[in-house]
């Protein structure tokens, strides 16, 4: 028995599993050197997984699938890109696939520092530098941003540098001073193709005679900032002092009736998989799908600026270190993993993922008005959270998961804005200026969150559900009543946001004995700006998952990227993203769907964004409706001061202030 035999079919791989995978392919192919872009477990099939996942949950017997995993390489040098799978129980090669020539595989981090050294280093982008007439204390660094797709011409691969100035501080704001001009790099030969002056007037005029113009930075980092600091924060520590609620055993994870398992790749980062709550089936998988942010200036080439973050990066290797008591606070659980590099060698990511309890205020409430009994519960909530760091932004990624059997997907976007030169006294308007010479165009993040489901089994359906007026007739004469009016979904297709409009994943033969209709989880999300670039446009053929905020589709084994699986300069062919499965019209009733929700933020920059953007937060939450015969948190214990050790800001000692009493003490009656 090997020692991948032994693990879950769901572990992410382990540093020898990769170098298992990158020997056994070198070895193959020993007349080329490879330049890996990924190695990665490879899922079972649902069909083998699933009766696996039932047997391992209820204790039955198991057989386990195969475990496998994929990678995808270069032949070093060349743009011949190839992807294999591997098993790892058998330790063989089971295929290798030369893939088509527009097919691109994502950056790298290896790639990225070498294509940056490339390119402040080539004579042609040093001559323009020297003509800017940069002061000797700034120093030049390089952005290096996916070319993006402005033709159908299948391009080599390309880098789009964005060139800034800093001072020799290491947490200087770059994105202060912003060059006029963009070398564009060949990725495979690191020569310069072109370098392209930046507009930096009101429209497309360029001015070719550029040179540096000095103005105050503005700095984030706080030993550059020239203001003091706040002095009138006082110490805020969470304690547990009996410890945490959760058991863990490997990536097995299970809380207040929750059980699942975490995993964890490259490309989404954190992923949920067999979600159930009190031994009930709600979902098979909950991932990050893609993440597309398309910039609004309409001139060349900003035309084209846009990246995939999770396609075009991976949201596992943007993954940061969390800190204790900064990233993540209180009792701490980190999960850590690990990833391949160019050389098909592991990179550890470190606590990539924090868990742990928060209080989140009321759980539920009553205070009996005749009696002057008061019942309460506080919300205790479990925590999963990884944060990326993907160039000049910071995106938080959450599960809440609470005690009434609700799941809430959380997003906060930080960090940077993206910023651009514009000359002095200048303004655009699809930009808002942050400092002299400096512009943040406007522009969106829509996330694609991944949703398939098991409620209560394999067959489900996906409804609108709207709150419509009455008529005023026999039966409404005072003109006051509503009513829902349900549409079934029955075929693949995207669904649109509309007020009053819920969305609900149902069982068709589960049916709640109390409500007498089949039991539901309702997506409950703010309605938000979709797309705002044309249909037509290569940011909407790109990215047409970010067209309407809602897709159902039958599940497909391999179809798990809303924008496809190679996002990088992707010419789209109508067969390999989200728009083409769902232009199937499979069947999507009473059956194996996947739901696709785009999450849409549309950043037009405010001046308070900057230096640093405080946090933007988005929440999405799948909630039980009528899956459950009344309040699931009716079992958790009443609140009391002697559990939570609330005090008194007048006690100055800090000593506990009322002991042991029930928060659940009689309050006056009417």
């Amino acid at each position: 028995m090997t020692a991948s035999s032994s693990k879950h079919p769901l572990d992410p791989l382990t540093a020898d599993e990769i170098l298992q995978v990158s020997s056994m392919l070198k070895a193959k192919t020993s007349d080329k050197s490879l330049h890996f872009k990924i190695i990665t477990i490879l899922e079972p099939p649902k069909a083998q997984l699933r009766p696996f996942l039932i047997a391992e949950r209820n204790g039955g017997p198991q057989s386990r699938p195969p475990r496998k995993a994929s990678s995808l390489y270069y032949h070093l040098g060349t743009a011949d890109l190839f992807l294999a799978e591997v098993n790892l129980d058998s330790n063989s090669v089971d295929s290798v696939k030369k893939l088509a020539p527009e097919l691109h595989g994502q950056h790298d981090f290896d790639e990225s520092m070498a294509l940056r050294d490339a390119c402040l280093s080539h004579p042609r982008v040093l001559a323009e530098i020297k003509k800017f007439k940069l002061p000797q204390h700034l120093e030049v660094v390089c952005d290096p941003w996916p070319y993006g797709r402005d033709s159908k011409k299948n391009l080599p691969r390309y880098v789009q540098c964005y060139l800034f100035a800093r001072a020799r501080h290491p947490g200087s704001n770059h994105y202060d001073m912003p060059l006029p001009f963009s070398p564009v790099l060949d990725m495979i030969t690191k020569d310069v193709v072109e370098i392209i002056q930046l507009p930096t007037g009101s429209g497309a005029e360029l001015n070719h005679d550029a040179v540096f113009q000095p103005h105050e930075a503005k700095e984030y980092h706080h030993e550059l900032q020239k203001q003091p600091e706040r002095t009138d924060l006082k110490p805020l520590i969470v304690h547990q002092p009996e410890g945490v609620s959760f058991t863990i055993d490997g990536n097995l994870i299970k809380w207040q009736k929750w059980r699942f398992r975490l995993g964890f790749t490259w490309r989404e980062g954190m992923v949920l998989h067999d979600v159930t709550y009190d031994g009930r089936e709600l979902f098979h998988r909950l991932s990050l799908s893609e993440m597309f942010v398309p910039y609004g200036d309409p001139r060349y080439p900003y035309s084209r600026k846009s990246v995939f973050d999770v396609g075009d990066i991976g949201a596992g290797v943007a993954a940061n270190n969390l800190a204790l008591g900064c990233d993540c606070l209180g009792v701490i659980k980190y999960f850590s993993f690990v990833i391949s590099n160019s050389q098909g060698k592991p990179v550890e990511k470190p606590n990539a993922i924090c868990m742990h309890e928060i209080d989140d205020g009321i759980g539920w409430k009553h205070t009996n008005s005749r009696t002057g009994a008061v019942s309460i519960v506080r919300s205790r909530v479990l925590v999963l959270q990884t944060i990326i760091t993907v160039g000049n932004y910071e995106y938080v990624f959450m599960w809440h998961l609470d005690q009434a059997a609700g799941l809430h997907y959380k997003i906060q976007a930080t960090g940077i804005l993206s910023t651009a030169p514009i000359d002095s006294g200048t303004t655009v308007p699809w930009g808002t200026n942050v400092n002299e010479g400096v512009m943040a165009p406007f522009h969106q993040h829509v996330f694609s969150l991944r949703i398939d489901p098991t409620i209560d089994g394999d067959n489900n359906s996906f409804t609108e559900e709207d709150s419509v007026p009455m008529p005023t007739d026999d039966k409404n004469p005072f003109g006051v009543g509503y009513v829902t009016k349900t549409k079934l979904l029955s075929r693949s297709t995207p669904s649109d946001s509309a007020p009053s409009r819920v969305h609900k994943i149902i069982n068709p033969s589960s049916i709640n004995k109390t409500s007498g209709k089949p039991v539901a989880y309702a997506i409950h999300s703010p309605a938000k700006q979709m797309l705002l670039a044309h249909a037509n446009s290569w940011h909407g053929k790109r990215a047409k998952y970010a067209l309407h905020p809602f897709w159902v589709t039958a599940h497909r084994d391999g179809e798990l990227y809303a924008a496809g699986d190679y996002t990088y300069q992707s010419l789209p062919d109508n067969t390999s993203d989200l728009g083409a499965w769902a232009d199937r019209k499979d069947k999507t009733e009473n059956t194996d769907i996947v739901i696709w929700h785009s999450i849409s933020l549309t950043h037009n920059p405010r001046t308070e964004d900057y230096p640093v953007m405080p946090c933007d937060t988005m929440t999405v939450s799948l909630k039980p409706s009528g899956f459950f015969d009344q309040n699931p948190a009716l079992d958790v214990p009443q609140s009391t001061q002697k559990s939570n050790g609330s005090r008194l800001v007048e006690d100055t000692a800090l000593t506990v202030a009322i002991g042991g009493l029930s928060c659940g003490k009689r309050e006056s009656k009417l």
